[in-house]
């Protein structure tokens, strides 16, 4: 899960219809320096022309310089669909005519944006598949056109990175002679086509290591790394750091910085930046132009590769090779086989699954339509409150504070809001001593959150986040105290982060039922990227949109999840967790079982997950679902079995550090083999592992249709993304429901059967599943479908 972090992805536009180049206009009109930030930089005394290239202007500056100027009329960003490659096209004639004639001294590529390019058509590429060969490769032998023009101008071109620069967005950069970037916060570059299942398909492997050395340019590419302005310059992946933010309106610093640095490359030979691929010597010399450098690069890169990826995800695996073969090759020969590694990983299982998770991620930040209230009408949260000082209230306040959200902590005790707010503190100043932030960003973050035990400060909270212990009736008394102090006053929203119990029943206790929504993170917080929103019979849409919008802000995967035992990832991971303790109750060995779901995909076992849980919670969570959805497929274990007997005994998992796994200072340090003996087990040698698999994820399944059929969520899509970013469900395979359109129904269906024939009802397929099996139909039956073929061992690069 660590390695294929979803958090940023490429942002792009779908393909629009084509375009011709518009006549040159002269550019002296108070209208025309309205066009954008470039041409109003440039102003009315130099602007000599401008020509209009469909999603490019071409800007005369002074007859010297000449700016290609990026500015997407659909969308915040530009992206290289076919309208923007064919606008290139054509302004890169409209500047070849230009420099033929002496007007045209040095290019500037630049964008009217906040980003600078943000990398491929992504929507126009995710669905081909083998049949649209040719289409995917008129696609990159455009681009490669495109790329080998701007190299071949007899003038030098500067990329003006001013944004972000993604994907082919970065690329387009490599390709120029020289690059600057902007100094601002939030300007990152970056290849992170493999975190979508592919490699950079524009020259990405085969340019970024000329600049930054093949050790660098491996990393970056296989971590889908982004890096900043400063980072970009150390490491010689560009030529200058140039001021980005003005200290007065209409400073253009950034702009003006740029012309400063083209200015100094007019009337002198083309020469391209060479960056720094030998930092220190000998050693990247040794590992950029020899045998055995390259050799160590791709020993160390697999070993990192299979560790974090168990060989599951291809694109990293692909773009090493292609890296490789670029380090020993000269360049048409590496940017043709670039091409080739692209198109075949483009048309694999796991690039079309990685893609619909960012699909997903994309759709779930634009929820506004589908909660009924407008974007612009939910006012923006700056102060929030914070009820519980303890694990998850400290956590939640420690990220509001880290996304720069001020928090009044409030607990019982004095005793208990210090410990929090030394939480708050610890957690910052752990990333200053790792030097991510400076110690005074670290104070300045911790100052953010204050505590007490007084109610009155709540008052002011737009929001109040509750954290406290999950016991119904605490919950309950608490609304209602805090209703009879006024802290809770119609005007404020009461956000409890609890992860079973039902809003519908503090609806029912509350003056204010409309106002009372759930906000359920996930332990630990600041790594956990998911928040269920949690919407009770009476829940306003505008508590919803409140809620939805400062999850957004916190930078979370936020869904919307209807009142109901378990909302939907702890009800699915309910079963998931019963099945392990029916499977320890055979006597099967605890540790072979949690084998065989991580190499499934699984960040963890399900004994493995019992320990993060905590045997007592597990003990209390499955009567919980048992007895609200009366059903004994959620019984963790019989009475007295197994997790009671280990709870009763000490035994509480990670937190205490007694589990199935051994724990020093809350690390893992293996299996624990004496907790076998605590509860008299005695291995089965007939037990079946081989329905391991089926008896654990098919149960998810099934639970997740059931899910669905109570109306609980609206679609498949939100399962998916409640179960990726909330137990780090395999990203390779889509989610749980994609993985479940890869099996088919008919054959889960029968599976499934024949499970219930052996162990009982709780393997009784959903009527969901046995109409999808009976019809022949998937969950996402608009996705390209390319069947997932599992895969043994690593791949071989």
């Amino acid at each position: 899960m660590q390695a294929l972090r979803l958090r940023k992805a490429l942002a792009l536009g779908a393909a629009r219809a084509r375009f011709a180049a518009a006549a040159p206009r002269r550019c002296f009109s108070a209208t025309a320096l309205n066009l954008g930030k470039v041409q109003d930089f440039i102003g009315k005394q130099k602007l000599v022309e401008e020509f209009q290239c469909g999603e490019i202007s071409v800007v005369n500056d002074s007859n010297i310089f000449t700016w290609i100027v990026m500015d997407a009329t659909s969308g915040s960003a530009n992206s290289l669909d076919k309208k923007y490659i064919e606008s290139c096209k054509a302004a890169l004639t409209k500047v070849e005519e230009l420099a033929a004639a002496g007007k045209a001294k040095i290019v500037l590529l630049a964008s009217n944006k906040d980003t600078f390019c943000v990398g491929a058509d992504l929507p126009t590429v995710y669905p081909m598949t083998e049949d649209n060969l040719g289409d995917i490769n008129k696609i990159l032998d455009d681009g490669a056109a495109l790329v080998e023009r701007m190299q071949k101008l007899s003038v030098p071109v500067v990329a003006a990175i001013n944004g972000l620069a993604l994907g082919g967005g970065l690329e387009l950069a490599l390709a120029c002679h020289h690059r600057v970037i902007s100094s601002a916060s939030g300007v990152k570059v970056g290849l992170p086509e493999t975190l979508l299942g592919v490699i950079p398909g524009m020259g990405g492997t085969v340019r970024l290591q000329k600049f930054v050395g093949l050790e660098q340019a491996t990393q970056m590419i296989l971590q889908g790394k982004q890096i900043d302005g400063k980072k970009a310059k150390k490491l010689g992946l560009c030529e200058a750091l140039i001021e980005g933010a003005d200290r007065f309106p209409g400073e253009n610093r950034f702009l003006q910085g740029v012309r400063a640095f083209a200015g100094k490359k007019v009337d002198r030979p083309v020469k391209a930046h060479k960056g720094k691929p030998v930092r220190a010597w000998p050693k990247d010399k040794i590992i950029n132009n020899s045998f055995i450098g390259h050799r160590m690069v791709k020993a160390m890169s697999l070993k990192t590769l299979n560790k974090m990826t168990k060989g599951k995800y291809l694109g990293q695996y692909r773009a090493l090779e292609s890296l490789m073969y670029a380090a020993s090759h000269g360049e048409k020969a590496a940017l043709a086989r670039e091409k080739k590694i692209f198109i075949e990983s483009l048309f694999t299982p796991e690039a079309k699954n990685q893609m619909s998770i960012y699909f997903l991620d994309e759709r779930s930040k634009k929820l506004y339509p589908k909660i009924g209230v407008e974007k612009e009408a939910v006012p923006d949260v700056k102060h929030t409150g914070v009820i519980g000082a303890g694990v998850m209230g400290s956590g939640i306040a420690h990220w509001f504070a880290a996304k720069n959200v001020t928090v009044y902590l409030k607990d019982i005790s004095d005793g208990a809001v210090q410990k929090g707010l030394d939480f708050v503190s610890s957690e910052f100043n752990a990333l200053a001593k790792k030097k991510r932030i400076t110690k005074d960003e670290a104070k300045k973050r911790a100052g953010r959150v204050t505590g007490g035990v007084d109610l009155a400060p709540l008052k002011d909270c737009p929001i109040i986040v509750e954290a406290a212990v999950e016991v119904m009736d605490l919950k309950i008394k608490m609304i209602q105290e805090m209703e009879a102090a006024g802290v809770l006053n119609g005007k404020n929203i009461f956000a409890t982060n609890t992860s079973s119990l039902s809003l519908n029943e503090m609806q029912a206790a509350s003056k204010y039922p409309e106002n009372i929504v759930g906000m359920h993170f996930f332990n630990p917080v600041a790594k956990m990227p998911l928040v269920e929103i949690i919407t009770g019979e009476k829940t306003s849409k505008e508590a919803v949109a409140a809620v939805y919008k400062l999850s957004l802000k916190l930078g979370k995967k936020p869904i919307i999840v209807k009142d109901g035992p378990g909302f939907l990832v702890n009800r699915v991971l309910g079963v998931y967790m019963a099945e392990a303790g029916r499977i320890l109750a055979e006597n099967a060995d605890p540790f072979k079982v949690d084998k065989l779901i991580t190499d499934f995909g699984m960040p963890m076992g399900p004994f493995r997950l019992l320990d993060e849980v905590g045997f007592d919670v597990a003990a209390h969570v499955g009567p919980v679902l048992e007895n609200g959805l009366k059903s004994k497929r959620f019984a963790v274990d019989a009475e007295g079995g197994a997790v009671t007997r280990l709870s009763q005994q000490g035994y509480l998992g990670k937190k205490n550090e007694k589990g199935f796994y051994k724990y020093e200072k809350q690390k893992e340090k293996g299996a624990n083999k004496d907790i076998l003996a605590a509860i008299g087990h005695a291995p089965n040698s007939a037990f079946n592992y081989d329905e391991v698999k089926d008896r654990c994820i098919l149960l998810m399944v099934n639970e997740a249709c059931y899910i669905m059929e109570e109306g609980l969520v609206d679609d498949a899509e939100t399962v998916d993304l409640g179960m990726i970013f909330g137990t780090g469900f395999a990203p390779f395979r889509g989610g749980l429901l994609s993985y479940a359109d890869h099996e088919g129904a008919a054959s889960i269906v029968a599976r499934m059967q024949a499970l219930q024939a052996k162990y009982g009802d709780a393997f009784k397929p959903s009527q969901t599943l046995l109409k999808m099996a009976a019809d022949g139909t998937r969950f996402f039956p608009e996705r390209p479908y390319v069947p997932y073929v599992e895969r043994k061992g690593f791949p071989i690069v």
